[in-house]
């Protein structure tokens, strides 16, 4: 039982390496442009005033912290990191035009890759759900303009997936090539 959860630790280990490997680039996805944005009326003043900003601290201390883990194995450091970032977002709404929207979906998804690269999928899932919820039919970019949430779906759900659910995500070549494989082994 234990060399199952080593070997599935491994593996989602494999799979991250490869998720980094094509970047965090992350720009918005299914977003659109509403030319009238920059128009302010006295309804968007009142709502600006009462909105609810991100601690940039907080931001802060967590981009630092992503750069000091970097692509370190240390499972402790990865889930510490991914803590911080939740934590900079909690208890916090995000509406479509709130002007910390793209950085509160950048900390949830660097929550998301640090818990899978722990092998904690547990919280991968809970926090994937939570940005899901948080910012639905929205999404983030890799480098390579794959899509975050496909991917995570991919690492986290992947057996519960079909052939044909797993080819229509837009995830990186690397990765499917690898769920391919590993569930060619699992069945063989």
């Amino acid at each position: 039982m234990k060399s199952t959860s080593i070997s599935t630790h491994y593996f989602f280990m494999a799979l991250s390496a490869a998720l980094l490997l094509t970047g965090c680039n992350s720009t918005p996805h299914k977003a659109s442009v509403d030319p009238l944005q920059g128009r302010l009326n006295s309804n968007t003043l009142t709502e600006a005033s009462s909105i609810e900003r991100l601690d940039t601290e907080c931001h802060s201390d967590v981009l630092q912290r992503e750069n000091s883990v970097g692509n370190s194995a240390d499972i402790a450091q990865q889930i510490a990191l991914a803590n911080a970032a939740l934590r900079c977002i909690e208890n916090k709404s995000f509406f479509p035009q709130h002007p910390d929207k793209q950085m509160a979906m950048q900390l949830n998804a660097l929550a998301v890759v640090n818990f899978i690269k722990a092998g904690e999928t547990q919280m991968a899932e809970k926090s994937l759900t939570q940005f899901r919820q948080q910012f639905p039919q929205q999404d983030l970019l890799f480098a390579d303009y794959t899509s975050f949430v496909d991917t995570a779906v991919a690492l986290l759900q992947h057996s519960e997936l079909s052939v044909h659910q797993l080819s229509v995500l837009n995830i990186n070549k690397a990765l499917r090539h690898e769920l391919k494989r590993n569930d060619y082994w699992l069945r063989n």
